[in-house]
């Protein structure tokens, strides 16, 4: 339930979208964003469920690893704030025409689902 209710929030505060800016947010944006929220909780999912099947495992990244251990709230937080940035980023990108405003959500996505996807293959291997 609180996962949940940190996703609505997290949405509720995205980028709001103008209705001259209709072209800009238009049907790849939102692929994008949602492709980078989704996999996001992917990550953060799966890290929890990594832990909590490996009594001797921890956060690998060093720079993630106390929000980590702080709870899902902070975690969340952090990576909600990090997902918000790259959004704002690629979306003033593709306002100002620049056709490479996919490519950082995109590798963020891909980094997320990498690490979430061997998240889980340590779980299962616990």
């Amino acid at each position: 339930m609180k996962i949940a209710f940190f996703v609505l929030v997290f949405l509720l505060i995205s980028i709001p979208v103008k209705a001259q800016d209709r072209n800009i947010a238009d049907e790849k944006f939102w692929v994008t964003s949602t492709l980078l929220i989704g996999s996001t909780i992917y990550d953060v999912e799966s890290t929890y469920f990594a832990l909590g099947k490996c009594g001797i495992c921890r956060e690998a990244n060093p720079v993630m690893r106390p929000f980590v251990e702080a709870g899902r709230p902070w975690l969340y937080t952090i990576q909600g704030s990090v997902d918000d940035g790259i959004i704002f980023t690629s979306y003033e990108m593709k306002k100002r025409h620049n056709k490479w405003w996919w490519v950082l959500p995109v590798a963020v996505s891909a980094a997320h689902l990498t690490a979430g996807t061997r998240n889980i293959k340590v779980a299962i291997s616990f």
